[in-house]
Order: structure tokens, then sequence, then C-alpha cells
């Protein structure tokens, strides 16, 4: 069953800022991201679903708008022309556009497209137990790769 608006609670969409996410999707994986992503059950944090030419992410359980994206067809298949997180996501303290972009990417290709890439963890993060960060955001139980951590800017002079 093909994801739509009206397949699952959301909120609108109001203010957003531009995420530097970048992927060109052949015609094979633009069929299965245009299906979208209802949840099942209480582990499926999101929704996720495709009106030309946007594919909007939500949280499940409260329909909180978090990431949207505008997709344009070309020879190769489908680009991704312009990447948007909700202000309010952007906005937490502990929001880092770098891991959105990964978690981001990680949901597109886990929940939609079906593969099993590790889910992206900061190096920072302290977790009291692995696995932790991504059932809180994603739900699921992938194996997890560590982010490289940012060096400090001073260490660049």
């Amino acid at each position: 069953m093909r994801a739509t608006s009206a397949s699952w609670k959301r909120e609108p969409f109001k203010e957003c800022v531009p995420l530097s996410y970048e992927r060109i999707f052949n015609h094979d994986q633009f069929s299965k991201i245009e299906k979208g992503f209802i949840p099942q059950s209480m582990e499926d944090k999101w929704f996720i679903y495709y009106e030309e030419p946007h594919l909007f992410f939500h949280r499940s359980w409260t329909g909180e708008p978090f990431y949207k994206l505008t997709l344009r067809k070309t020879p190769e298949g489908f680009r991704v022309e312009e990447s948007m997180c909700s202000r309010t996501v952007a906005s937490d303290a502990h929001s880092d556009p770098a891991h959105n972009v990964e978690v981001l990417d990680f949901l597109i290709s886990n929940l939609l497209l079906g593969e099993s890439n590790p889910f992206p963890v900061p190096a920072s993060q302290q977790e009291p137990q692995p696995g932790v960060l991504q059932h809180i955001i994603a739900g699921t139980g992938y194996p997890e790769r560590s982010l490289p951590s940012k060096a400090p800017w001073w260490r660049f002079w």
C-alpha cells in the first residue's frame, strides 16, 4: 500500500532550515521511495510519504515534521534538489546538522530501500548500552557505526 498524506496523523511543515543531503536515486530505487512508509507497530518511529515533488518524514507517534526532500527527475533517475529539516528539530540543543544528514540517509536506505546500512552514532554520544540512541531515533536494531569526531577549530591553526 502506498503512503499518502492521509495515511497517518501529521503536523504540517512550517519553517525549515537547509540540510546538505545530496543523492541521486535510480528508477528502481525511486519506485520504492514513492511507496513511503506507514508505521505498523510501536517500534516504527516514522511516517514517510511522497507527494510530487516532495518526500516527507514525520515522527509516527506525534506527527511532528522532521525532514522534507524535493526530488527532481533527471536522465539518471531522481536527484535530491533540496533537503530541509524542520526548524524545531534543527534548533534542538542536541541537534547536529551532519548527524541529521546521516540519519536521513539511514532512514531512506533502510526503511524505504530495504538496505541494511549501519546506524550512525556520533562519536560524542555516550549511550548506557549500545543501540539505545538507534532505538529512540529509528526503532531499529541494525549494526552501528561511529561517526568521526570533529577536531576543534583551534587544531586547524
